[in-house]
């Protein structure tokens, strides 16, 4: 297994503690292939800890180094698996990942995509104090418009527009979007047009 601990500098703090929990009961609901299995959870001499199946591979972003890209047909077969596991958790259990990225997706050994890192999922049949509402989840070169503005009532789309941005990464090499800080790169989310993706690789089909 790999095991996640949280951090002891956080223990004391109830927002960080409530948010690994909500990993743990988001994730431990979870029974995909595509999707990380989380095996047990707890705390156990002040630490909390959560045990998850330990994937062999690398994370999609070591392969998108010095603005290499992905093949096209493997990009679509492992944005076409992220999105079928994404269908799974938001119909079964209106479960969001709220943080889509090259970095959160794993190919195994067998080259079978794994979603990983539900910390920042959100439940929305769950009344929990850790609503992030008003407040921007997720990472910059990969938000959504509605989360980036800390909307409360975001749903499925915004995972689908994150595993978007995700894609645009892998066929073309770059972020959808860049600039010198983080509010830059919102504001251009939120406001320009998307980048032709075939400016950065004319081979990209129809």
């Amino acid at each position: 297994v790999a095991l996640k601990i949280l951090s002891p500098k956080y223990t004391s703090n109830p927002s960080f503690v409530e948010r690994f929990m909500s990993e743990v009961r988001n994730t431990a609901k979870l029974e995909h292939p595509n999707i990380v299995t989380a095996f047990h959870a707890g705390m156990e001499n002040g630490i909390y800890f959560l045990a998850i199946s330990y994937v062999s591979g690398q994370p999609i972003i070591e392969r998108l180094r010095d603005g290499k890209a992905m093949p096209e047909n493997e990009s679509l077969s492992i944005a076409r698996a992220i999105a079928d596991a994404l269908n799974y958790a938001w119909n079964e259990f209106r479960i969001l990942h709220r943080d889509i990225k090259p970095g959160n997706i794993m190919v195994d050994k067998k080259g079978i995509p794994k979603l990983m890192d539900m910390g920042i999922s959100k439940s929305l049949d769950e009344d929990t104090a850790l609503t992030m509402m008003g407040m921007m989840v997720g990472t910059p070169y990969y938000i959504s418009p509605e989360q980036a503005v800390g909307a409360k009532d975001i749903d499925f789309r915004a995972d689908i527009y994150s595993l978007g941005a995700t894609l645009y990464h892998m066929v073309t090499g770059i972020v959808p979007y860049d600039a010198g800080t983080a509010m830059a790169i919102i504001t251009k989310h939120l406001q320009e047009p998307l980048p032709d993706p075939r400016n950065y690789n004319s081979f990209i089909s129809d």
